[in-house]
C-alpha cells in the first residue's frame, strides 16, 4: 500500500477563513469609504479656499443685514398697526355715511312722497 498524505479541514478552520475573508472585505470597503470622504473633504476645502474672500465679506455683512431685517420687521409691524387703524376709521366713517344716507333718504321721502 502506498502511504498518502491525508489532509482534513475542520469546521473551525473554515470558520476562521470565513471570518478572515469578511474582515478583509470590510477593511477594503472602509478604505474605499475613507478615500471617498477624503476626496469630498478635499473638494470642500478647494471650494472654500476659492471663495474665501466672498465668504469673509458675506460673514462680515451679517450683523448689518440682521439689523436691517429687525428694522424692517419693526417697520412692517408699525405699518400693519397703522393700516388696522385706518381700516377701523374707514369702517366707522362708512357706517356714519350710511346712517346719513338713510336719514337723507327718509327726509326726501317725507318731503316729496308725503301724501302717497
Amino acid at each position: 500500500m502506498k502511504a498518502g498524505i491525508s489532509m482534513y479541514i475542520s469546521i473551525y478552520d473554515i470558520g476562521i477563513t470565513i471570518v478572515f475573508l469578511i474582515a478583509v472585505t470590510i477593511g477594503i470597503y472602509l478604505i474605499h469609504v475613507i478615500r471617498r470622504i477624503l476626496f469630498i473633504l478635499d473638494d470642500v476645502k478647494r471650494i472654500l479656499n476659492a471663495n474665501e474672500m466672498g465668504l469673509k465679506e458675506t460673514i462680515s455683512l451679517l450683523p448689518t443685514v440682521l439689523e436691517n431685517v429687525n428694522q424692517i420687521a419693526a417697520s412692517v409691524k408699525e405699518t400693519a398697526s397703522q393700516a388696522n387703524d385706518v381700516m377701523y376709521d374707514v369702517k366707522v366713517e362708512w357706517e356714519t355715511l350710511i346712517i346719513y344716507a338713510k336719514a337723507v333718504g327718509q327726509i326726501v321721502r317725507a318731503i316729496f312722497f308725503k301724501g302717497k
